[in-house]
């Protein structure tokens, strides 16, 4: 193929079906995962204990209930040729599970340890629960179905669009509801940000739809099934989509290094204005990333890569600065924006990324069965790493909270206030992605010309 057939004049339009139902689906989920990631901590932290083992605890059930889910339901969908049931019926359930944390209350519970364990422990399995149905939908059902309706025309675009939703689901809940959990009203906030993803269910079955293409992929059984994606000569063959899916991974540690503290670090610890705060670091990060999916649709994905981890690394080491201007509210805020851009930044565009380029080489029909290998990957692993990892950095250098701050914050008494070098940390491991980057930036010359072969053969 020469030169001149390389280049895209223009993508395959989607459609406003497909659209809307992207933006539906794609933005409710993030909201309701945004819930889980931050607002889940928060509400341990503030109301049940700020020890860091329970927040861990959540964070490393979800993700290992989150990848079972996926695992599972991926390799049913991939032989069923099915994803839409999974999907809206999906939905509605995990909304239905969301509201049903209203139940906890909006009071603080005691400083009896072991009153405070079996609250813990109940918590812990009903996010369990969340997680396994909301993976299910979402990171199984919904990804796979992303990855059916588009190809490496729109991918990137689409992509990047999706890496945007949880900053603006976001804003969204900082904007619209942020004010009853910061009011103490957790009740109200759950129940009403459960209902969202419940309704959208009810109105996917009436808008979304398979693709057409979409046909059954049946192994012998369900356990081959299921274990496609696990055994070596499949690893072999799709190598490539694995290692997007490390990159994705170290990105992702990095992250989770600090989301799940994001909340009571700029309030408890650097003390400045949340709300403005975040929704800068949103905006600029969601309008740096939606420039730079053009650029790499123009130019590229492949030139991307290393100075967009290396941005991450920079935003790290600025808003670890923060530590020396305590004092100082504009400067420490200024500081937070700039350093919060830029890891955010990093982040929306390693997905979008290494996400399109993984879906150019994932095999037809088994869309769904590699999503419970990304799920692993992206998203157990980051997350049960960075709950070992964060624990370690809090205890080595955690912040005494002071006698003024206790008045107002009592559940802080026996504990710590999370440190500065969280943000450090997460901007050091994101330099790792820089490993797999460098095989990816190899191939990329060659699933360009082969997909795009393909696409010429079926028009």
């Amino acid at each position: 193929m020469g030169k001149s057939n390389l280049v895209i004049s223009k993508s395959n339009p989607l459609g406003g079906k497909i659209w809307f139902s992207f933006i539906l689906f794609g933005l409710v989920g993030q909201l309701t995962w945004a819930v889980e990631n931050s607002y889940f901590s928060t509400y341990i932290q503030q109301t049940i204990t700020a020890e860091s083992w329970a927040t861990s605890l959540t964070v490393i059930f979800s993700a290992i209930f989150a990848a079972t889910a996926t695992i599972l339901s991926g390799a049913l969908m991939d032989r069923l040729g099915k994803r839409r049931p999974f999907v809206c019926y999906g939905y509605i359930l995990w909304g239905i599970i969301t509201m049903a944390f209203a139940f906890f209350g909006n009071e603080a519970y005691t400083n009896d340890a072991k009153t405070i364990t079996l609250i813990v422990i109940a918590f812990v399995a009903m996010d369990s629960i969340m997680s396994f149905v909301g993976s299910m939908a979402n990171d199984a059902a919904f990804s796979a179905w992303v990855t059916d309706v588009t190809d490496i025309t729109n991918r990137a675009f689409v992509d990047t669009i999706g890496s945007i939703f949880p900053l603006i689901a976001m804003v969204i809940i900082l904007v619209g509801f942020s004010g009853f959990a910061n009011s103490g009203q957790w009740t109200q906030f759950f129940a009403i940000l459960g209902a969202i993803p419940a309704v959208s269910g009810i109105i996917g079955l009436f808008i979304f739809q398979d693709s057409p293409n979409l046909k059954p992929s049946r192994d012998k059984t369900y356990i081959n099934q299921i274990a496609y994606g696990f055994k070596w000569k499949n690893v072999k063959e799709n190598k490539m989509i694995y290692i997007c899916f490390l990159g994705m991974m170290f990105s992702s540690i990095g992250m989770q290094i600090w989301m799940p503290y994001m909340i009571s670090i700029i309030i408890d610890t650097l003390q400045v204005d949340y709300v403005v705060s975040v929704v800068t670091v949103i905006l600029a990060s969601a309008g740096i990333s939606l420039v730079a999916g053009k650029l790499m649709d123009k130019y590229g994905k492949d030139k991307f890569y290393y100075p967009v981890a290396l941005l991450g690394a920079v935003g790290g080491i600025i808003a670890f600065f923060t530590k020396y201007t305590q004092r100082q509210s504009t400067t420490t805020t200024l500081l937070l924006i700039i350093g919060g851009t830029f890891i955010m930044a990093s982040s929306l565009m390693m997905a979008g990324l290494f996400n399109a380029t993984a879906r150019d080489y994932i095999p037809e029909g088994r869309a769904g069965c590699f999503q419970g290998i990304k799920m692993i990957l992206v998203i157990m692993m980051p997350m049960v790493l960075a709950s070992l990892i964060a624990p370690i950095i809090i205890n080595t250098v955690a912040l005494k909270p002071t006698a003024e701050f206790l008045i107002t914050h009592p559940t802080y008494i026996n504990s710590y206030l999370y440190p500065h070098e969280l943000f450090l940390w997460a901007g050091l491991i994101t330099l790792v992605v820089m490993i797999p980057a460098f095989f990816v930036k190899k191939d990329a010359k060659n699933i360009r010309i082969r997909k795009l072969e393909e696409l010429n053969r079926v028009k």
